[in-house]
Parts: C-alpha cells; sequence; structure tokens
C-alpha cells in the first residue's frame, strides 16, 4: 500500500500531522507493505533562500502572519489553538521561536533523505528544529548538521545546497498535488486513490490505513 502525505515544513498543521502520521503507521505494526512518500507543497512557492546568518536579527513568526491575520494579536491567538493539537501528538511547539523562512533548501534536503531511504526521519528532523527549537532552516550548515543527524551524508547535503538540484522535484510534487485537488496540507492520499485530512487524530488515520489494506487484493 501507498501513502503519499503533502505537507509544508513551514506549516504548524503538517508538524502534527506528520508526528500523527507516524504513529498511525506504528499503531499498525512493522507492516513492510505500507511505503509512504513525503511529499513537498510549499504555501508559498520560491526559489531557495540565500545562505543566513543563524544570528540574524529577524521579525518574528507572529509579525509575519500578522499580514494575514490581521493583527499580531490575531496571529498569536491561531498559534495559540494549534497548540493543543501538538501537544496531544507529543510535540513540543514554540512559535515564538521559528526563524520565518522559505522552505524550498529544506525540501531539497528531504529529497535527498528519501534517495538514502531516510525521508520520515528527515521530515521528523527538521519539523522538531524549526517548530521546537528555533533553528534557522536558511542557513545552509543548520540543514545540513540537521540531515547529517539522521544518516544523510553530510558532503552530499553540502553538494546539493550549492546547486540547484531537486528544485524541479520539489515543484512537481506540488504541482501533482495541485492536480489531484490538494489545496491545502497536510494532505494525505492512500493508494493513490483515497485522499484523507492529515489533520485527523493518529488514531483515526491508523483506521482509514487499516480500512484501505482490507480492500486491497492479497499480493
Amino acid at each position: 500500500m501507498r501513502v503519499d502525505i503533502w505537507t509544508d515544513l513551514a506549516c504548524p498543521h503538517c508538524y502534527y500531522g506528520s508526528r500523527n502520521l507516524l504513529t498511525a503507521l506504528a499503531l499498525r505494526g512493522d507492516r513492510p507493505d505500507v511505503q509512504v512518500f513525503w511529499r513537498s507543497f510549499q504555501l508559498m512557492p520560491g526559489p531557495p533562500a540565500p545562505d543566513r546568518d543563524p544570528e540574524e536579527a529577524l521579525p518574528s513568526l507572529f509579525d509575519v502572519l500578522a499580514r494575514f491575520n490581521g493583527s499580531r494579536e490575531a496571529a498569536e491567538a491561531a498559534m495559540a489553538r494549534i497548540a493543543p493539537r501538538a501537544a496531544s501528538a507529543g510535540l513540543v511547539f514554540r512559535p515564538d521561536l521559528v526563524r520565518p523562512c522559505r522552505t524550498m533548501n529544506a525540501h531539497r534536503m528531504v529529497h535527498l533523505a528519501a534517495e538514502h531511504g531516510l525521508a520520515g526521519q528527515a521530515v521528523a528532523r527538521l519539523y522538531g528544529a524549526y517548530w521546537a527549537e528555533g533553528r534557522d532552516l536558511a542557513h545552509h550548515d543548520t540543514l545540513v548538521s540537521l540531515v547529517a543527524e539522521v544518516g544523510v551524508p553530510a558532503d552530499e547535503a553540502r553538494e546539493v545546497l550549492s546547486g540547484d538540484r531537486f528544485e524541479t522535484a520539489v515543484h512537481a510534487d506540488r504541482a501533482e498535488g495541485l492536480a489531484l485537488g490538494i489545496g491545502g496540507v497536510p494532505s494525505i492520499v492512500i493508494d493513490g486513490r483515497y485522499a484523507v485530512s492529515g489533520t485527523i487524530a493518529a488514531e483515526d488515520l491508523a483506521e482509514a490505513l487499516a480500512e484501505v489494506a482490507e480492500g486491497l487484493p492479497t499480493p
């Protein structure tokens, strides 16, 4: 069974949604017949951010979100509503620490990790770094260090960041998602046919996976 999940690393709902998927898979036990594909869906598509000094002063996430929410107070309230869902997934959620950035390079690291069978591990590490630790995903050394922690060769990560490798793949993921009718993330498609909201609880997601699996022909 194939499971595709479209996410953006700057999306707080994707933070707990990706954890819920991993938990749902764990609830079903070690199932080698399940293949998970982590797909990129930049909410604000754009080129890679330039390498940035991690000490550079930046506007807070709340100030950035105020442009869309109407005010800083509304942005803070929106993040406060997400906090319980992150906590229920067992996650630390610190939007006050977030250093906002474009996510193309982080997505490219996930694509590189996928070549080593480490996409899920890389996604989890990058989300935690961004949403819980306030790490700067626009800083190349930070990205290299984070994916190296889960086993991605540091020299390969640096090589990717020095060029444009995987940019086309990131854009293609988003284009495919849009073609499937995906307008927001996290979004999950099971077996290429069944769309599931990526924000549902892990237990409900595990049940959905089981229902689809039961209807599939036995190999």
